[in-house]
């Protein structure tokens, strides 16, 4: 590199300790960046050059989310907070054949109460925050291209949306003709020549839409899939899975295989969801060993992984999934049905607490008191981030009783974050080491109150390589970076190099963490969302440009939409 050239830097990360994406042992170094790209990696001259200073810090490429549905806030929040807050500077949309674009005239509010049904989305703040200024996938993407973006974001063709832009009501529950399914894999490969990532859809047995009908992609037969897989060739498609729930490993696998093979044909990259360990579970080792043969085999197929307990949120004051599941309906029959006041009434009764203790239920939502976590108590904030076993144990209650009593005394505005999926730490650390997985499940922008678990990268530095020193740190860096920056193809991103684009992090590894969850009532309209920011992050760079600085937005976008190389 020339003189002048090494002179001409926008920013210098000084005396880091770097963590290359690639897997191999963090070194010190600087880093030197230039128009929005590395230009030396090493020891670096300052020369008058702004300079970030990293002692005792990692600097790490920035980190790439996969399986978000950011499709909706992307459009009122295009920072993509709080993703944005945990390191992340590229995500990719759609998945799971969910999203708002291609959009046909008037079927804007089908699009939007789907989210509202399987991605929990408030349909109040979409309406408001969605403009709908496109129709086809191409449009919305050059919608999102003239946001000023906080993060690089990607996506996937959401099938059920395409379906329905295709078929119309038909997309509901009938079979494409010929016709029709030439008209979707032709807006298909519209799409993908603008820049789409690829396909994602969904056989998932409990993604219905605001009629309590399976949604569009559902209802797509092997030919019409097998058509649209084609039509990704070179690419990658995802699919969420019929078979998640049955805890079936032989009947998953019988599923997998016409998934596997239509990608080996098509020379198409296959990643699927979800893939959870239980403990005692028998289940994910047989399918990550199954997965390892075909990867060996020449096919690539990619598990979606969380490295972290799948959670959901118990509250009182309004109806939700956790409480039905528990068997608490049966417990406390037409409990929502009252006013607040005949519900505080109905949870100071003895007979009330008991039912709660003997109710029926079934895994995964038997109750673990260990793993159930106050998110806010009102009356008593110091109980923010402690389990209610914990809680319990220490006024010498048993915990439901505790808890009861607690939501009495917050006046139902207790939130109480409970474990039901992936429990097992084993399965955890496992999923993380296996080269052939994807560390993907954050659902960031849905769920919006029941789900946090965008947190993943904060959790996996803090938690499984600083605190429990279960994993190296630059095993995990490359999960989160190179990895899924090669599966969806996205070119000089996902390593620190020498050409490289500038996405990049800085790290206190002294002080990572993640903050406790909190109610913020920042949705359009007023709705609210549970939020939960990451900290430790001295700088978060996305395209050579400060956007976190020291845990906090510095106002300053550079997100770019991303295409496959």
């Amino acid at each position: 590199m020339s003189e002048q050239s090494r002179s001409a830097r926008d920013l210098v990360i000084r005396n880091g300790i770097v963590v290359d994406g690639t897997g191999a042992d963090p070194f010190p170094a600087d880093v030197a960046i230039r128009d929005g790209r590395i230009v030396e990696v090493g020891a670096v001259s300052v020369d008058g050059t702004p300079v970030i200073e990293a002692e005792g810090c990692w600097v790490t490429p920035g980190f790439i989310d996969p399986h978000t549905h950011l499709d909706a806030q992307l459009c009122w929040d295009p920072t993509a907070s709080p993703t944005n807050l945990h390191g992340v500077t590229s995500v990719a949309i759609g998945l799971c054949g969910f999203g708002v674009a291609p959009c046909p005239p008037g079927g804007d509010e089908y699009l939007l109460r789907s989210l509202e049904v399987v991605e929990e989305i408030p349909y109040e703040s979409t309406h408001r925050g969605v403009p709908f200024e496109w129709q086809t996938f191409s449009e919305y993407r050059a919608y999102l291209g003239k946001q000023p973006l906080g993060v690089n974001v990607s996506g996937f063709v959401p099938h059920s949306a395409l379906r329905y832009f295709v078929m119309g009501e038909r997309a509901r529950g009938e079979v494409a003709t010929a016709a029709e399914r030439e008209a979707m894999v032709a807006e298909l490969e519209n799409a993908l020549a603008a820049g789409a990532l690829g396909l994602a859809t969904s056989r998932g047995p409990n993604h219905v839409d605001s009629y309590g009908d399976p949604v569009p992609s559902r209802f797509a037969d092997h030919e019409e899939l097998r058509a649209l897989v084609a039509a990704c060739a070179g690419r990658l498609w995802q699919i969420n899975v019929e078979t998640k729930f049955s805890r079936d490993a032989a009947a998953l696998i019988d599923e997998l295989e016409p998934y596997i093979a239509w990608s080996r044909e098509s020379g198409v990259r296959l990643t699927w969801s979800p893939l959870h360990a239980e403990p005692g579970d028998g289940v994910w080792p047989q399918i990550l060993a199954h997965n390892t043969e075909r990867n060996a085999g020449g096919v690539v197929v990619a598990p979606q992984v969380a490295p972290l307990p799948i959670t959901l949120l118990l509250r009182f004051d309004e109806p939700t999934l956790v409480f039905a599941a528990m068997g608490w309906h049966a417990a406390l029959p037409r409990f929502f049905e009252g006013d607040a006041a005949g519900r505080l009434s109905r949870l100071r009764e003895p007979s009330s607490q008991k039912s709660l203790r003997e109710a029926k239920t079934h895994m995964p939502y038997a109750p673990v008191y260990d793993e159930w976590i106050f998110i806010d108590a009102p009356s008593r904030p110091e109980l923010g981030g402690a389990t209610l076993a914990d809680a319990a144990a220490e006024s010498g209650r048993h915990p439901i009783d505790f808890l009861c009593d607690q939501v009495v005394a917050d006046d139902l505005g207790t939130l109480v974050e409970i474990a039901i999926a992936n429990r097992s730490l084993e399965g955890a650390v496992r999923f993380i080491e296996d080269p052939n997985t994807l560390i993907a499940l954050g659902d960031s922008g849905a769920h919006v109150m029941s789900v946090t678990n965008y947190r993943y990268p904060s959790y996996m530095l803090a938690e499984l390589v600083n605190k429990r020193g279960l994993l190296d740190v630059s095993l995990v860096v490359n999960r989160i970076t190179q990895q899924p920056a090669r599966l969806l193809g996205l070119a000089d991103r996902g390593e620190i190099r020498e050409g490289a684009i500038a996405d990049l992090c800085v790290i206190d590894p002294e002080t990572v963490g993640i903050d406790r969850a909190r109610v913020r009532n920042d949705l359009p309209g007023g709705s609210p969302r549970l939020f939960q920011r990451g900290y430790g992050y001295r700088a978060v760079i996305v395209n050579g440009t400060v956007s976190i600085r020291d845990d906090e937005p510095t106002g300053n976008v550079a997100g770019q939409l991303l295409s496959p190389a």
